[in-house]
């Protein structure tokens, strides 16, 4: 039963939010009284930190393993390797933390967010810091980067199109070089990764 709660209540906030979903509609849409649901969750509060905590625990572990600022490319691609991993590890929740008004105005939640994307600009601080927060969940909720292969061992395989969000992101957070004349030097090409079959022409 507790799963079937927080799965409904996942289904139910991701379509009329946080606040438009209360516990007498998840009790009726499970055919149980709302004593059922609270003999689970405590409260309607308890919902959202079931859900969302897991991926808030699991970007701090990323923060964590990458404490020192990006000094290149392979730096920055390393920590967003990582962070994408974990949007996709909980990819059915990232919503929750990116549109719904309520939850990143959550007195809890929405602090912790909040300094989780500090650490983060931090760590890929350029001249134009921009929210990884933003970058990666333009494509990691949503389109074909939530549906990654799975291989044999359950876990996400990085499909070509998480590495050419990654290279787009890097070249996003890396200043232009000038060149000799003082002109800014254009950003490479990104093209697919030869090893997950992209084709670089004919």
């Amino acid at each position: 039963m507790d799963r079937r709660i927080a799965s409904l209540a996942l289904a139910r906030f991701r379509v009329g939010g946080f606040v438009g979903t209360s516990i007498a509609d998840l009790a009726g849409a499970l055919g149980v009284s709302k004593a059922a649901i609270y003999y689970h969750y405590r409260s309607k509060d308890a919902l959202p930190h079931h859900l969302i905590d897991p991926l808030l625990d699991a970007i701090d572990a990323c923060v964590q393993d990458h404490t020192t600022p990006a000094a290149s490319a392979q730096t920055v691609r390393q920590l967003l390797d990582a962070y994408l991993a974990v949007l996709l590890a909980h990819r059915e929740v990232v919503p929750l933390i990116t549109t719904d008004v309520a939850i990143l105005n959550h007195p809890s939640i929405g602090p912790r967010l909040h300094a989780q994307n500090l650490q983060l600009q931090s760590l890929l601080a350029t001249p134009r810091p921009r929210s990884l927060g933003q970058v990666a969940s333009r494509g990691g909720p949503r389109g074909d980067l939530a549906s990654p292969d799975r291989r044999a061992t359950g876990r996400p395989h990085r499909p070509c199109h998480q590495h050419t969000l990654i290279d787009a992101a890097v070249t996003t957070l890396q200043p232009n070089q000038p060149s000799p004349d003082g002109k800014p030097v254009p950003a490479p090409e990104i093209r697919p990764h030869a090893e997950h079959g992209g084709s670089t022409g004919s």
